[in-house]
């Protein structure tokens, strides 16, 4: 008996005047460990020249305790999810101990601050912060015209939001849950290049929820971010707005759409063929007006004729006499041709035509004159070394169609002149 309680003093006396126990610094800390919800994670630390009867190494979790030694404190073992394993590295007056904290199946209520302490000397710890990732549960994208934004009536959109050009367009991006708080952008696509849109900081919501108790607790995210006045310009036509989010080391989510944005140009007519002046004994392609309608929006092409009693559309066939034909290009101008042909020319069809394009922001039209000069053209007179002349009539026209020869001399031009001036004489006392 007397000899245990020499060894116990002794031991006692080596204690007091060894250096106190420490706790080695392991490669994790101070770092921080990042753990999806439903992994397992460990914490890990070692105390040397320790008291093993005295001394203890335990761990916290945000300033509470979670051990005794292999023992786990109720609140941290009602989890089912805590566990210890101290290990005696090296057994002497003052040892070395090893103690590992495992945590199965993560939640987000394990996200905290996690110290090994010892617990003769509380100053000495080593420090880890735990971050437990979860994806954001909803993204949802948000777009409306004008101001009943402002009164927080946006609409949830498809994949396409159809919208007149110059609209102004207020856009929201709405997202629920995400650990830790989740980063939230909107983003508009042009063709493959993205620019983030500036947020409203007036309007943006960061609401936190705390859930549980302390130090079993973690925080909720709801996140509300705005964008006002977005022209909805015709060059912004097929671009996308995307609403995304994502937390650090997670995929991204979002919500997009694509602008359908309808033009409000009216229609314009380019490169539209000249009037005719038109003979019966014509090949019948010669007879056809030609016009290009350029619209941006669907647009309605008509022709009118018969002093404007006759009006058909833009490939259709009237009487078998009249035929119109319209193609189609559709590249990023949309240009349509538009043709319209004689398949018999009589003479009643001295009229005018008259080309109408209209789209639902206006119209164009273009008249056409096709003036009808007879049955059969004359035959051209050629005199030798004179000019070639040609007279004809009808009774509204007086048409005299002079040419190049290869030579002339002064005789010839008078006696031309002379037979000019018959003629036209002749011409007039017939009408």
């Amino acid at each position: 008996m007397m000899d245990c309680l020499l060894a116990f003093i002794v031991l006692s006396y080596v204690t007091c005047i060894v250096n106190s126990a420490s706790i080695e610094s392991p490669p994790h800390n101070g770092t921080k460990l990042l753990v999806k919800v439903g992994n397992n994670f460990t914490r890990e630390c070692t105390g040397t020249n320790m008291d093993l009867v005295l001394d203890d190494l335990y761990w916290t979790k945000d300033g509470v305790k979670v051990n005794a030694k292999q023992i786990i404190e109720p609140r941290f073992a009602a989890t089912n999810r805590y566990s210890a394993k101290l290990v005696v590295l090296k057994f002497a007056l003052r040892g070395s101990l090893k103690l590992t904290l495992f945590v199965t199946g993560a939640t987000l209520y394990d996200d905290g601050v996690y110290r090994c302490v010892i617990s003769t000397d509380t100053t000495q710890y080593i420090q880890s912060t735990v971050v437990i990732q979860e994806a954001v549960k909803s993204v949802k994208l948000y777009v409306d015209t004008g101001s009943n934004s402002l009164n927080g009536t946006l609409q949830p959109v498809g994949s396409s939001l159809k919208v007149t050009a110059s609209t102004k367009l207020s856009v929201k991006c709405e997202v629920d849950g995400g650990h830790p708080k989740p980063s939230v952008r909107l983003i508009l696509d042009d063709n493959g290049v993205k620019k983030e849109l500036e947020k409203d900081k007036a309007r943006t919501i960061d609401n936190t929820t705390s859930v549980g108790a302390y130090p079993l607790a973690y925080q909720t995210f709801y996140t509300v971010i705005h964008h006002e006045n977005l022209a909805a310009t015709e060059e912004r036509n097929g671009n996308y707005i995307s609403c995304l989010a994502y937390v650090e080391g997670l995929a991204e989510y979002e919500d997009k759409t694509q602008l359908d944005i309808e033009a409000t140009d009216a229609p314009q007519l380019k490169n539209c063929s000249n009037d005719r002046n038109a003979y019966a004994s014509e090949n019948d392609g010669y007879h056809q007006f030609q016009c290009y309608v350029m619209s941006k929006s669907a647009v309605t092409i008509t022709w009118t004729f018969n002093n404007k009693s006759t009006t058909i559309g833009a490939n259709e066939e009237y009487k078998k006499h009249y035929k119109t034909t319209t193609d189609t290009n559709q590249d990023t101008e949309k240009y349509y041709r538009t043709q319209f042909s004689f398949l018999q020319l009589e003479k009643e069809d001295n009229d005018v035509y008259k080309l109408t394009a209209t789209n639902s922001h206006g119209s164009k039209s273009h008249n056409f004159h096709l003036i009808y000069l007879g049955d059969d053209r004359p035959t051209t007179t050629n005199t030798a070394g004179l000019v070639t002349y040609v007279v004809y009539s009808n009774n509204t026209n007086i048409t005299i169609d002079i040419g190049e020869s290869s030579g002339s001399s002064p005789l010839g031009v008078c006696s031309i002149v002379l037979f000019l001036i018959n003629m036209l004489m002749a011409t007039l006392l017939s009408l």
